[in-house]
């Protein structure tokens, strides 16, 4: 199929606005913190329930401490097989609806946890819907993915999202576009450290030479770390919680604090890695343990992700749309699948803004472009 015919259109997705919000909206009300495993439970068990019926083979991954993941697949021709990545888990606590209650104002749907990214589940859902709605069927197998702690780093969902990747020709990840619209073709990698300093106490007023300052040692390691930051690279590296002491007469004995790292390329995390755990503190007296490192890979802009890009943009034009990448500072779980060179695109869920704020909400008409998108893409136009 080629990108001057597609297999959908964008009224076609306009047309399922009832349909979308009705998906969203139920989806929004079934409030899903990270850490209340009960309710993303009960999250996932609408979930399932409303793939099943539409037809998605669906398979329930026991998880303990967090969510169970849902894992849906549906059968297509012979073409790439691709996987659908999203998660349900949200970091608005339980309550939240009644300070930030559903609204729908006519162009923008408003809510905790839609446009990050309960958006993107429901974008998922009704491309296929909207696949069938034209008898079109995928180009290939499909997989949709919905994690349950991707908000708090996905150490319970890393290993089934690398499984599932290398099982596929590309990953198209739900997360919302830029506020923008601007699809995400590079994600910095996250990590960080705590540090933690362990001195001696002293008398402030009596003794202060015979304490060793964990504090003053934290104060060496700040101006240490933060220089390690590098703005032609792109890397970020920012001391961002301390504290230590235990009385204001007291030399202080500890003191902890925690380290923000961002890389735009793989190579910058191990040089800030090694600078950090080769620190050697300038009051010998005063022991220093680290601990951390990088917990997400960068999403670097390779050829297949900027090729995959590249259809994206085609199947774009071809449904009116025209479409920009850009490269942000937060991580998501496409950067797992992209550092293991399966093709990977972001930011296909959703339009909107406010992710993590009180203003959060989609812009509907634009998500319903992403909808069209996805269909498009799966069906195999743009390539």
């Amino acid at each position: 199929m080629t990108a001057m015919e597609p297999s959908v259109s964008l009224a076609a997705a306009l047309g399922q606005r009832s349909a979308y919000l009705a998906t969203l909206e139920g989806l929004v009300r079934l409030e899903s913190p990270t850490r209340d495993k009960a309710s993303v439970d009960a999250l996932a068990d609408h979930l399932q329930d409303l793939l099943t019926a539409r037809g998605w083979d669906v398979k329930r991954h026991g998880r303990e401490g967090i969510g169970d993941v849902l894992e849906a697949r549906l059968d297509g021709s012979n073409g790439p097989g691709t996987l659908l990545l999203t998660h349900m888990d949200t970091v608005w606590p339980l309550g939240t609806l009644e300070r930030m209650p559903v609204k729908d104002d006519g162009e923008r749907f408003w809510g905790p946890g839609t446009v990050d990214m309960k958006a993107g589940i429901a974008t998922a859902i009704h491309a296929v819907d909207l696949l069938r709605a034209t008898g079109v069927q995928p180009a290939g197998p499909v997989t949709l993915l919905v994690t349950s702690d991707e908000e708090v780093g996905s150490a319970g969902s890393r290993e089934l999202i690398e499984e599932l990747a290398t099982g596929h020709d590309r990953v198209l990840v739900l997360e919302p576009a830029r506020d923008d619209g601007a699809l995400k073709i590079g994600r910095k990698g996250v990590g960080g450290y705590t540090v933690t300093f362990t001195g001696k106490s002293a008398h402030a007023g009596n003794d202060p030479a015979g304490g060793a300052s964990a504090l003053r040692e934290m104060a060496h390691f700040l101006l240490f770390v933060e220089d390690l930051a590098d703005e032609v690279a792109g890397t970020t590296v920012n001391l961002t919680t301390a504290h230590g002491g235990i009385a204001s007469n007291v030399i202080a004995e500890e003191a902890v604090c925690t380290v923000d790292l961002r890389v735009l390329k793989a190579g910058e995390a191990e040089r800030v890695d090694h600078a950090v755990r080769s620190y050697q503190p300038r009051d010998r007296r005063v022991k220093v343990r680290i601990e951390g490192g990088l917990n997400r890979p960068p999403l670097e802009t390779t050829p297949v992700n900027q090729a995959l890009f590249e259809v994206a943009r085609a199947a774009g034009r071809a449904l009116g749309l025209d479409l920009t990448g850009a490269i942000v500072g937060g991580g998501s779980d496409g950067n797992f699948t992209s550092a293991l060179g399966v093709p990977t695109l972001d930011g296909l869920g959703s339009v909107g803004g406010g992710a993590h704020a009180r203003d959060e909400h989609v812009h509907v008409g634009r998500t319903l472009g992403h909808v069209a998108l996805v269909a498009a893409l799966l069906a195999g136009s743009g390539s």
